[in-house]
């Protein structure tokens, strides 16, 4: 990261932090009122961790699959493809808790795709090891681990620390190899964004990686870089043949059906507007963004802006400022539960998507954006130069005024949509499958 990002980040998260801050201890409750709220959260939480530890005390016995055929909506070809090594992958995380962010989309995306070409199968961790996890009820959830196989962890394994290092013994006493997925480093980068025990479990996660994979795949080049740069301050040394590649994701953003709402309708109706797309949380940069807008309107400029996304994490006092904000409904909007044609229909009617985090692993919006024709005004990071290119017009980062020039530009130029290559899912995994297979990673980790 450039020093100067550094600082300016650091700056922005001290703004935002000490306002969510305020805003929590401003919040109305008298005495009485927050040790019973206070009490329901701490009820709620263990309440949470009794669940999941039943559910782990009655697993299933040695032998038996602990979770259901078809739990990913997909039962896998016959037989995994003849070509070697067999290739397993990490679903362990999703078909426990049966999650929806980012990162289970992706796995979704390949497990899926793999299967279905017959490439790889999908498997989970029960009772110490790698078990299949979607074959039909009548056949055996044991797999049989060769030489050089391979379990890939594309799933979330710092949610369920504890259950792989024996899974991993298991699979490399075999003879297998483990490949690690890295999305993004953001509880190592950005701490405070972060629960200490997220941080904590996720530090815990990467030093496992590191010590007990043979390598590691990145969503894309920048973010295979910053866990290069990471690995060296780790108190723990990687095989000194340690491999390091990238692939790229896809996007099956298919064409929706049925027509947009009325409440995007309305808003495409009421002039010029630009699109933020993306869960409302401090990484996204939202503020700095409506700082731009907030400079525009009081030069008189005409022109909306529209944001798409469903409540995040440690943003409340952002959102209220969203909510009640004068512009609310006249010229800002924003639209929390907007479905796909929703969003489909305004990528194409908006003067440009904006994106202005401050840190990203891949940036989907940008495909989405160039595959549905609209323009992008993005921050000056190096993963939106990998995936965006020459064809979007970047703003300094965190900086309102720059932002709001990139505004002022795109109101007044040609609307161009930028060339950016679109993979499919089943594209994308097929390259990562190759990837895998030939063992065709970009670098060493050393």
């Amino acid at each position: 990261m450039r020093e100067k990002d550094f600082d300016r980040i650091s700056s922005y998260l001290r703004v935002q932090l000490s306002e969510e801050e305020n805003f929590r201890h401003s919040y109305e409750l008298d005495a009485y009122s927050r040790v019973v709220y206070r009490r329901l959260r701490e009820l709620y939480w263990t309440i949470s961790r009794l669940l999941r530890t039943t559910k782990s005390r009655f697993a299933p016995s040695r032998g038996e699959s602990a979770f259901s055929p078809g739990a990913l909506g997909v039962i896998p070809a016959q037989s995994i493809s003849a070509q070697q090594p067999r290739i397993y992958i990490d679903a362990t995380d999703l078909l426990t808790v049966g999650k929806a962010t980012g990162i289970q989309r992706v796995l979704r995306g390949i497990v899926l795709n793999a299967a279905e070409m017959g490439l790889a199968e999908p498997v989970a961790i029960s009772q110490g090891r790698f078990v299949a996890a979607a074959r039909p009820a009548d056949q055996s959830p044991e797999i049989n681990v060769s030489d050089g196989d391979i379990v890939l962890l594309l799933d979330a394994g710092w949610n369920r620390l504890d259950s792989y290092p024996a899974a991993l013994d298991w699979f490399k006493g075999r003879g297998g190899r483990v490949v690690a997925c890295i999305y993004d480093l953001f509880p190592l980068d950005y701490p405070t964004l972060y629960t200490p025990l997220l941080v904590a479990n996720f530090q815990a996660w990467i030093t496992l990686v590191i010590a007990s994979s043979d390598a590691a795949v990145a969503i894309s080049r920048s973010t295979a870089e910053n866990f290069a740069a990471a690995a060296k301050l780790m108190h723990v040394k990687p095989r000194s043949d340690f491999r390091l590649g990238w692939w790229r994701l896809g996007a099956d953003f298919r064409e929706a059906g049925g027509e947009p709402a009325a409440a995007p309708r309305r808003v495409a109706g009421r002039g010029p507007f630009f699109l933020g797309v993306g869960t409302v949380e401090m990484r996204k940069g939202y503020p700095v963004a409506l700082a731009a807008f907030e400079r525009l309107w009081a030069e008189g400029v005409e022109t909306n802006y529209v944001i798409v996304g469903r409540p995040g994490w440690n943003a409340t006092a952002f959102e209220e400022h969203l909510r009640h904000h004068p512009e609310n409904g006249r010229r800002l909007f924003w639209l929390d539960d907007a479905g796909d044609a929703d969003l489909q229909f305004l990528y194409r009617e908006t003067r440009a998507v904006i994106l202005p985090t401050f840190a990203e692993g891949f940036g989907l919006p940008l495909a989405e954006a160039a595959q549905f024709g609209a323009p992008v005004i993005a921050s000056d990071i190096d993963v939106f130069h990998e995936i965006g290119g020459p064809d979007i017009r970047y703003f300094d980062l965190l900086d309102p005024g720059s932002l709001a020039a990139c505004i002022r530009e795109a109101l007044n130029g040609e609307r161009v949509p930028p060339k950016i290559g679109h993979l499919t899912w089943r594209e994308s995994t097929e390259e990562l499958m190759t990837l895998l297979r030939d063992g065709a990673y970009q670098r060493t980790l050393n």
